[in-house]
């Protein structure tokens, strides 16, 4: 088998084929159903002999949508086992989007959970004629599969893709990052092992989405490498997800920010109690969510921070101080720069571009040469992400490059204006965007979903502001919406929001002083 994404769970089922390596909650019958590694990896030698017997071969494409689950976990293996690259689908996606993954990645199978059927039936219905896509569900190949299972995994190369992550697509269509065997082998080995420090007495709660790089590498791999059970939830739902925490004995949890930002409004009770600390990345963490969810879930919430093309690149874990702001320090084997628009090395405490190279980057853009060679130059991979260190090498990130908003030549970093306006203890959540003006070149637009029974205004949310940011700063307009729009892993769509204010779906009311021009 070799160098193989595939060795995780295959390694975990031969050093200890009776240890319980994931457990689900079914929430129908609220009964606990554990699944131990022998099991799982029979499980994803049936999925790769049904897949080989569909056609499927080593350095073929099979396309995946569910939710989170065992199953999910053996068809992926199974997909690994076959030789083939796993094509990772959020379950929220339309069938144009499972389309054009499939079409895009030239997948030769699509295995589908049941309450994504309809959603695969419509993609696969579009496919060009004469294109045949096999469909699988995963609860056939859970339970049945082939009638023998594949006696060994497939050999493959290191540089053969074991996954293909489609990026969300903010310019154009979407990319198809491919990650090899090599790249996510030793990017998992270096995480569980040095950077997290998981072994078999933690307990890990999976509540982000195994179709998610972040879900897919902190969750299922990092669990399987350490040996560490993994509590599945299908659906994020802070209340249940609080409750299996404590009835599990959840060490450690990884988790974006709307998670943190549910779980600190929950009503005050007693803390899980085994957590020793939690991860938050794919958004900006503002302060006042790290205050409500450190209080609730009794541990200290830490930061990392990666992209699609060069994943988890840094990380402030244990036993490194914690630093509020701070996404850590470089990874073993991963090398962070940030520059200025000349290429330049920044001092530290300057603002520049976030580059980075090691064994964590993607290896091209699926069948787009140009796009490769535009974000990857001379092995750096190019961010799009603004960021400075401190002096003890520490990084830290501002914001996105496509999200500044220039004001009358002002620079705007919406995640500043975010983390001062979730101190108010009216916002549930905010995010702040540019409307593009005639006079200012753009203007601060203040989207804000309200707590429960508030009546807070924009004149409010512009005075809140006022007293913690500079004025050229201060939101203009406020638009309050019931529901942000989110992405797979709870990061907030700001490009939906951009679309729907330009569109007039969104009203924004004025409220800016006269001081404030």
């Amino acid at each position: 088998m070799g160098v193989s994404v595939g060795q995780l769970l295959r390694q975990a089922a031969l050093q200890w084929p009776e240890r319980i390596g994931f457990i689900e909650r079914c929430a129908d019958t609220d009964t606990v159903v554990e699944f131990r590694y022998a099991e799982l990896d029979l499980r994803a030698r049936r999925a790769a002999a049904l897949l080989r017997e569909r056609g499927v071969q080593r350095g073929d494409a099979v396309a995946l949508v569910g939710e989170n689950g065992a199953d999910f976990v053996a068809a992926y293996f199974g997909a690994l086992y076959a030789g083939a690259a796993v094509v990772p689908t959020p379950i929220l996606s339309a069938a144009a989007e499972l389309r054009y993954r499939i079409e895009h990645a030239g997948c030769k199978a699509a295995i589908f959970g049941h309450r994504q059927r309809e959603l695969t039936e419509r993609a696969l219905s579009d496919l060009p004629e004469g294109r045949a896509v096999a469909a699988l569900s995963l609860e056939a190949l859970g339970s049945d599969g082939a009638s023998s299972p594949l006696p060994y995994p497939a050999d493959t190369e290191p540089g053969d893709a074991a996954m293909i992550l489609y990026t969300s697509g903010t310019t154009g269509k979407a990319k198809g990052a491919a990650i090899s065997h090599a790249s996510l082998l030793t990017h998992t080995t270096v995480l569980a092992h040095r950077a997290l420090r998981l072994g078999p007495d933690d307990r890990v709660l999976g509540v982000l989405p195994l179709t998610h790089s972040y879900g897919c590498r902190m969750v299922m791999f990092a669990s399987l490498f350490a040996g560490a059970p993994c509590v599945l939830m299908k659906r994020f739902d802070a209340e249940k997800s609080l409750q299996l925490m404590a009835e599990h004995g959840i060490t450690w949890v990884p988790a974006v920010p709307t998670m943190f930002a549910a779980w600190g409004l929950l009503p005050e009770g007693p803390a899980p109690g085994a957590l020793r600390w939690a991860l938050s990345a794919g958004a900006p963490l503002p302060a006042e969510v790290v205050r409500r969810g450190e209080a609730r879930l009794g541990c200290e919430i830490r930061q990392g921070y990666g992209m699609t093309e060069a994943t988890f690149a840094t990380l402030n874990a244990p036993p490194d101080t914690r630093v509020v702001g701070s996404v850590g320090r470089p990874i073993w084997g991963i090398e962070v720069r940030v520059v200025d628009e000349a290429g330049q090395d920044q001092e530290p405490g300057r603002d520049g571009e976030v580059l980075v190279r090691g064994h964590n980057t993607m290896s091209r853009y699926l069948h787009d040469p140009a796009a490769t060679a535009e974000v990857q130059k001379d092995g750096w991979v190019q961010s799009g992400d603004v960021g400075r260190f401190d002096a003890e090498g520490r990084l830290y990130i501002v914001d996105r490059i496509k999200d500044l908003i220039i004001r009358g030549g002002n620079n705007v970093y919406p995640s500043e204006v975010e983390d001062a306006l979730s101190e108010h203890p009216d916002i549930e959540q905010v995010a702040v965007i540019g409307r593009p003006h005639d006079y200012y070149g753009e203007e601060v637009v203040a989207v804000v979903v309200r707590r429960r029974g508030s009546e807070l205004n924009a004149a409010a949310v512009a005075r809140f502001a006022r007293e913690r940011v500079a004025r050229t700063k201060v939101p203009r307009e406020v638009a309050f919406v019931e529901a942000m729009p989110l992405g797979p892993s709870g990061k907030v769509l700001k490009r939906t929001l951009r679309e729907q204010l330009l569109a007039g779906e969104l009203t924004a009311v004025a409220a800016s002083r006269a001081e404030d021009k």
